[in-house]
């Protein structure tokens, strides 16, 4: 899986969400994760596709960065619990 992180003030939020999903349906691509967090730089919102083609394009569009395989690690707090203490 590939991911896109994209940070947005938040009056913008409302509007780029409805652009988003305008040309999600338009290019046929269906995002198979999203979140949406706050932080001290604005909104940083993340969407997870199964193709990292989907991903590289609506990064292109959206002006966000795409990652990848997957965020199930990045998205992990830099002061989470060292390996070996929760099993």
């Amino acid at each position: 899986m590939s991911a896109v992180k994209i940070r947005l003030h938040p009056s913008e939020l409302s509007r780029e969400m409805g652009a988003m999903r305008v040309w999600l349906d338009h290019q046929r691509f269906e995002p198979s994760g999203f979140s949406c967090r706050d932080g001290d730089d604005g909104l940083h919102v993340c969407l997870e596709f199964k193709r990292p083609e989907e991903a590289q394009a609506f990064a292109e569009r959206f002006g966000g960065r795409a990652i990848g395989p997957s965020l199930e690690y990045e998205t992990l707090a830099p002061a989470a619990s060292p390996p070996g203490i929760i099993s």
